[in-house]
């Protein structure tokens, strides 16, 4: 039989290799200067898209879903 702990372990698992990839990541991004600088611009690029996107939606989304409604028909009964 299992332990209790057992699921508090395999649920802990995830948490501990993000943390070591996240150390790993931060190790080859002081080692290399150009893919780190490559990898900012890139992030930076995806941050302000996701930005742009926000507030796009944030203007227009409104409209947007408007435009994509379409209102259930109404069935008459059998």
């Amino acid at each position: 039989s299992r332990s209790p702990l057992h699921g508090q372990a395999l649920q802990g698992a995830p948490w501990k290799a993000l943390g070591a990839l996240g150390r790993e990541l931060a190790a080859e991004w002081a080692a290399q200067d150009v893919r780190a600088a490559l990898c900012q611009l890139l992030l930076l690029w995806l941050g302000l898209s996701l930005l742009g996107i926000r507030l796009a939606w944030r203007a227009y989304g409104g409209a947007v879903a408007a435009l994509c409604y379409r209102p259930a028909a109404r069935r008459p009964p059998p």
